[in-house]
């Protein structure tokens, strides 16, 4: 196991489990952006400072 410490909680996560997002990166990728087009959200800081305005 390896730990990381994020100043708050130690996770920890397997070898297997670092090894699933490897080998599954592309589909996992796609499906977090997906997610977030389906509730109209973007990663692009400039399309965030849009929607943030729109309020």
């Amino acid at each position: 196991m390896i730990n990381f410490d994020d100043w708050h909680k130690i996770r920890s996560y397997s070898w297997d489990y670092f090894y699933h997002l490897g080998s599954n990166k592309f589909t996992l990728m796609t499906n977090y952006i997906k997610t977030w087009k389906k509730y109209g959200l973007s990663r692009d800081p400039r399309k965030k400072m849009m929607q943030a305005s729109a309020f």
